[in-house]
């Protein structure tokens, strides 16, 4: 089950963000504007996109159909509903969470915050990602197209943050497994939830590359940080393990194996 949560228009020109996905790498200067999402210019992968006429609509398709695959694989295994805050926002303005310094989402914000277990990605963001404008990886490797996959990649990662807060691997203080493997793991669950929207014949041709570019994209070498998400070969490559098996424990060795 998912929630959304109020937003309001910020009056200082930027807040700072934790960025669970991607990282401070990939903050460059947003577009002057949203994209506007209408049938004509969307190759929909999900059947409720067609009917989207603003990013905003197209963010909420997509978290409420990965939210019903998750409900379902919880449902299955015993386990309570998963419910989780979403928020958003528009160019301009913001959301307050528990998990950045300021208190305030911005415009390059794209984060789970388990303090209050709100998934945040703002609009400007999601257009940027769309456009492949956003990048982490200094390869600049380019092999396939960005798109509106790639914004539905992005939601089905932090949804998985939300899933491994409620197993208690990420809380507000701590990580059950060091950061990369946490990452990474949300890749993959990413991965497995693609999967189901392949069998619900609700892909299109180049969707899946979109989301492997995009996860090329912000894939990151800095492994000595913190904040390293796992590297380009390693973000593409957890993304397909989990896309290719359909099957949420194939994405485990993420978690337990060393490397």
């Amino acid at each position: 089950m998912t929630k959304r949560l109020a937003t309001f228009t910020l009056t200082v020109a930027s807040a700072a963000s934790l960025l669970l996905f991607g990282s401070t790498a990939a903050s460059a200067a947003s577009p002057p504007h949203a994209i506007t999402v209408t049938p004509a210019d969307v190759s929909s992968p999900l059947d409720i996109v067609t009917t989207s006429t603003t990013m905003d609509e197209f963010l909420v398709s997509i978290v409420t159909n990965v939210d019903g695959y998750w409900s379902g694989v919880w449902d299955t295994d015993g386990l309570a509903t998963p419910a989780v805050n979403y928020a958003f926002p528009l160019p301009g303005e913001s959301v307050e969470t528990l998990c950045s310094q300021t208190g305030l989402s911005d415009d390059v914000s794209a984060f789970y915050c388990p303090a209050d277990d709100t998934i945040v990605v703002s609009q400007q963001f999601a257009t940027r990602v769309w456009e492949g404008a956003i990048k982490a990886n200094p390869d600049l490797t380019e092999r396939y197209p960005t798109g509106d996959f790639s914004v539905a990649y992005v939601v089905a990662h932090e949804y998985a943050h939300s899933l491994q807060a409620e197993l208690g691997w990420v809380t507000d203080t701590s990580l059950a497994y060091p950061g990369y493997k946490i990452e990474l793991h949300a890749d993959c669950w990413a991965g497995v939830w693609a999967n189901s929207a392949y069998y619900a014949g609700i892909l299109e041709s180049g969707d899946v590359e979109e989301a492997v570019q995009t996860a090329l994209d912000l894939g990151d070498y800095y492994v000595t940080d913190p904040t390293h998400h796992g590297t380009p070969a390693q973000r593409s490559g957890a993304f397909l393990t989990g896309y290719n098996s359909g099957l949420p424990e194939a994405c485990e060795p993420y978690l337990t194996d060393v490397y």
